[in-house]
């Protein structure tokens, strides 16, 4: 780039020095653009995934799963939990406690593995027919539907049960904090 159309040499160093400014405050601005942009990107990205298990795409937008996934997650949970034999038990609640967050794990893996000795011991198998699915707000989901127990070949009771699951998404991974059975206002009464 030719500088020289001033007659004097210092006239010629000021008028490339301003040239040069300008030329680094043209690329700051641009970075500084481009940064922000980036930032944009990275806030509104979408994580997909295809696990095996489930029936569809699973989208992660800023941090945050779709309700698909949860609902996914939340019947893999249920059948895991509600549904069960004398012989798939322990293996089922083994899947089941893979999902427990860190700090909950001791305490489930007590209640859970406690619940498969009884029933391999009393020989009683249940079904859970799922109806509806709560997605709360405040990270919980409500289960509702139908509980059947069986022993042998005979029924034991039906009735209906709702199920609280408390859960957290850590670094895209679902985590059970608490998995409960909600009480009824007239089974709370009883109490």
């Amino acid at each position: 780039m030719r500088t020289g159309i001033y007659l004097q040499k210092a006239s010629n160093l000021f008028l490339e020095n301003r040239l040069l400014k300008f030329a680094i405050v043209v690329l700051a601005l641009a970075v500084a653009f481009n940064s922000l942009l980036t930032l944009r990107a990275v806030k509104y990205q979408r994580v997909v995934l295809i696990p095996p298990a489930m029936t569809g795409t699973i989208e992660f937008v800023q941090g945050r799963p779709t309700d698909q996934y949860i609902r996914d997650l939340t019947r893999q949970v249920i059948n895991l939990s509600a549904t069960y034999s004398p012989a798939t038990a322990r293996a089922q609640f083994d899947e089941l406690l893979k999902f427990y967050a860190p700090e909950s794990y001791p305490e489930a893996s007590t209640t859970w593995y406690t619940l498969a000795g009884r029933i391999e011991e009393a020989q009683v198998s249940s079904a859970f027919y799922l109806e509806h699915i709560k997605i709360a707000k405040n990270d919980s989901i409500e289960v509702s539907g139908t509980s059947c127990q069986f022993a042998t070949n005979t029924p034991l009771e039906t009735k209906n049960k709702t199920f609280v699951i408390q859960f957290r998404i850590q670094d895209g991974r679902f985590y059970i904090v608490a998995l409960s059975e909600k009480l009824s206002r007239w089974q709370e009464k009883e109490e």
